[in-house]
């Protein structure tokens, strides 16, 4: 798989954004990925839309640089949070990201909540929290901690409120394969109103 370069996708700051994918889809785990991830893989590439994974990254070794670049050509982003989502440094630049697009260009973010209350993810509480603050001292140190926890926070308070999938009631699982399927078949013109009635407000 391509990807895009630097200079093709740079330009969404200046213009008009050029896509070269249709979703991103930022998540982090082995087990997220086989149990949940390739099903949602599968749906969207049944429904014929052009998706970039994440883990298809980290494979091919691709910079943090390269990631925020092929995230700027997505038309949407999926995040995929769970419960040890916060333990992936790359993961949280990928959702500053996705914000810093959603704010600069409108573009879609559809949050998905798997086995984590979306509260959890909204205030950053329990193990979710301690996990968060345990990487960025990981990752930094001094101001730069302090900045990336902030910056980190922020971001996650923010695609937290944006309504999206709550898929811990695993009931709901035929028919929210189903519904999105349907819902990314007609992707160009999604709008909160056509949504599934069992997401988040």
């Amino acid at each position: 798989m391509g990807f895009a370069s630097s200079s093709s996708c740079s330009s969404f700051l200046r213009s008009e954004p050029y896509f070269i994918y249709d979703v991103f889809i930022n998540f982090w785990g082995q087990d997220i990925g086989r149990k949940f991830v390739s099903h949602l893989h599968a749906v969207l590439l049944q429904a014929q839309v052009k998706t970039l994974l994440n883990e298809e990254k980290f494979h091919e070794g691709m910079k943090v640089e390269e990631h925020k670049r092929a995230i700027a050509c997505s038309k949407i982003a999926i995040i995929v949070f769970s419960e040890t989502y916060t333990e992936s440094t790359n993961c949280l630049l990928e959702l500053e990201k996705i914000i810093e697009c959603r704010q600069t260009f409108g573009q879609i973010v559809l949050p998905v909540f798997y086995e984590i209350d979306p509260l959890d993810v909204r205030h950053q509480k329990d193990d979710f929290g301690r996990t968060l603050a345990e990487t960025a001292h990981k990752s930094y140190s001094g101001e730069q901690m302090e900045h990336a926890l902030s910056r980190w926070s922020r971001a996650l308070t923010t695609a937290a409120s944006i309504i999206g999938w709550d898929v811990r009631d695993f009931s709901m699982m035929p028919n929210f394969w189903m519904l999105l399927l349907i819902a990314f078949r007609h992707y160009w013109t999604i709008r909160t109103s056509l949504l599934p009635n069992f997401l988040l407000d």
